[in-house]
């Protein structure tokens, strides 16, 4: 008997309502059990996927994508240095906290037998490589140059939010092309939205906006909906969770205005079903995820197509950037609040 993306999402539901005291309890807060269950199953469609999507080399994809840089790869190849760079960082960062280290943040070994094959690249990949290489809105958000108007003007500003929105836009995928590639595509745009937070920023700054600008900026809160949580304490109901996230990109907007305008009893209920949320998610990949990713495998690309494409569509709503200079100098403020500071590479 095949099993369905329907299959696994209603095995993960029973076992939620089991174990967590109070579910009707979460229609008080942002996220469902909906949401939760959605975000599970995307996650094990992303973590499936880096398992198992085909790796290529890097001309296969200049030939599909970049024919006239076809033979060099000298812009990828920065793309990719700054990449690790940055993962480098991450992965010493863990190191320092918890003593370990990511195998998926290391660089790929191409030494010894591996150097004629070279270095090898999902789609989602390389897709992320090739907005690096071309898109300077990234490079700036990187290097938080974008931060302080000495470093970006404000019509430069609006010209690389301008260009990032169509590399966004181009990025969309027909349905009608394999399942894979549109897979891909969508995983794109999460890592690069998770990483550089560049919507849901902007969407906080409409929010502030509504509110008058205000000068506190809730550093705090805004972190505990995009950030990681390092770790959840065990409670009656959940054994202690570690690293845990809820980057639930489509329901992001939805926190504005408790982040900006709620008292501190509100937020402070709303960050405890927050909490309850990451645990229930991250329990569950924590205890049982090798073996739900190798469920999701055994379904077809098409099933998950189809559900990414229901539950997932990021395009949807990707946001129309209408930049007055207030809200220019009220998301570099957001920016620079709540990026971490990054050393600078030193790539020729």
């Amino acid at each position: 008997m095949t099993v369905s993306i329907a299959d696994i999402r209603h095995a993960i539901e029973i076992v939620l309502i089991e174990i967590y005291p109070d579910i009707s309890a979460l229609g008080e807060g942002c996220y469902s059990l909906n949401d939760i269950l959605d975000q599970l199953i995307f996650e094990l469609i992303k973590e499936e996927y880096k398992k198992y999507a085909a790796r290529r080399p890097i001309q296969y994809y200049l030939d599909l994508y970049d024919s006239e840089h076809y033979g060099t790869s000298r812009k990828y190849t920065r793309a990719l240095q700054y990449a690790q760079f940055y993962k480098d960082f991450d992965n010493e960062c863990i190191e320092e906290a918890f003593g370990l280290r990511l195998p998926e943040l290391e660089a790929q070994d191409v030494t010894g037998s591996n150097v004629f094959s070279g270095h090898r690249f999902t789609e989602c990949e390389f897709l992320q490589f090739k907005m690096q290489a071309e898109c300077r809105l990234l490079n700036k958000l990187h290097g938080k140059q974008l931060d302080n108007s000495k470093n970006v003007a404000e019509n430069d500003f609006r010209k690389f939010f301008e260009e990032y929105s169509n590399f966004i836009t181009e990025l969309e995928p027909q349905l009608s092309s394999t399942p894979e590639h549109v897979i891909s595509c969508v995983l794109a745009y999460y890592g690069l939205e998770t990483h550089f937070l560049t919507e849901f920023l902007y969407r906080l700054t409409l929010c502030a906006e509504k509110s008058g600008f205000p000068k506190e900026i809730h550093t705090e809160r805004i972190l505990s909906v995009c950030g990681l949580t390092t770790l959840i304490p065990k409670t009656k109901w959940c054994p202690t969770v570690l690293l845990a996230d809820l980057c639930i990109l489509p329901k992001w907007y939805i926190w504005g205005q408790d982040i900006f305008n709620a008292n501190d009893k509100d937020w402070k209920e709303q960050e405890r079903l927050l909490l309850d949320c990451k645990q229930m998610k991250n329990i569950i990949l924590q205890k049982a995820g090798k073996e739900l990713v190798e469920l999701a495998h055994s379904c077809t690309w098409k099933d998950k197509e189809n559900f990414i494409a229901e539950k997932y569509w990021l395009w949807d709503n990707s946001p129309d950037y209408e930049w007055t200079s207030e809200r220019i100098r009220y998301y570099r403020k957001l920016h620079a609040a709540v990026t971490r500071e990054f050393p600078k590479p030193h790539i020729k």
